[in-house]
């Protein structure tokens, strides 16, 4: 029986190694979640050859925690996920804000295009200024 080639494959995020020194890979449902936590993650400006990569939450997150800046939050991350990672069709996504913890609490449900599409797959995140 041949083995079934990834449809999508990345380096793993936490750059474990397997026993022969190699980064272990990580394929499929787990690449794109990569994908979206380096997005979600990265500060703009950062990444050298590509300066606009990411969704600028990180200047986000110093407005008032409010309504208006948890809808911009909803909006940035809608559309920064559109701009750099097309295998995604988002379904939804919540930002829930605490004001006494000084954060945003944040679940995201999207589809894999290609890639049983017919799942939807749930992320969970916390974003913070630092």
């Amino acid at each position: 029986m041949a083995s079934r080639q990834a449809v999508y494959s990345d380096i793993d995020i936490e750059l474990t190694r397997a026993t022969d020194g190699d980064i272990l890979r990580d394929t499929e449902e787990d690449a794109v979640i990569n994908s979206l936590i380096n997005i979600i993650n990265t500060l703009q400006g950062s990444r050298r050859m590509l300066p606009t990569f990411a969704s600028s939450m990180q200047k986000i997150l110093f407005e008032p925690i409010d309504t208006v800046t948890t809808n911009t939050i909803k909006s940035k991350l809608i559309s920064s996920i559109r701009k750099w990672d097309d295998r995604v069709i988002i379904e939804n996504i919540i930002v829930d804000k605490d004001e006494d913890m000084a954060l945003y609490k944040c679940t995201m449900k999207f589809r894999i295009k290609g890639f049983r599409e017919e799942n939807i797959t749930t992320i969970d995140f916390v974003l913070r200024a630092f």
